[in-house]
């Protein structure tokens, strides 16, 4: 045991404790936190909400290809349908649809 308290410490190793004291408390600033922990905790909420925004930004878009994907299969089914000669070929074309397994969109 005491050969560990013998080796120096970093020069750092109090910067990283501040840091880790910082992410561990709220984010509510306190006049008795030194104005690193302040910074440490500010920095980190401001990557949180970027995290969130980009998660959030990321999930928009996938709807929105996922709806522009659907609408396009949506137009060629529509026209498939749509170059049927009679009632019958029409009806024909509605079973097979119907009978096709479900597909991914992509």
């Amino acid at each position: 045991m005491k050969a560990l308290n013998t080796h120096p410490r970093p020069a750092f190793a109090g910067v990283l404790d501040t840091i880790a004291e910082a992410l561990g408390r709220s984010s509510v600033p306190s006049p008795r936190r030194g104005w690193l922990t302040r910074l440490g905790s500010r920095f980190w909420n401001r990557q949180l909400r970027g995290v969130d925004a980009y998660i959030t930004r990321a999930d928009s878009l996938s709807a929105a290809l996922d709806r522009w994907l659907w609408k396009q299969r949506a137009r060629e089914t529509e026209a498939w349908l749509a170059e049927s000669n009679d009632v019958f070929e029409l009806e024909a074309r509605l079973r097979e649809l119907e009978r096709r397994p479900p597909t991914r969109i992509w």
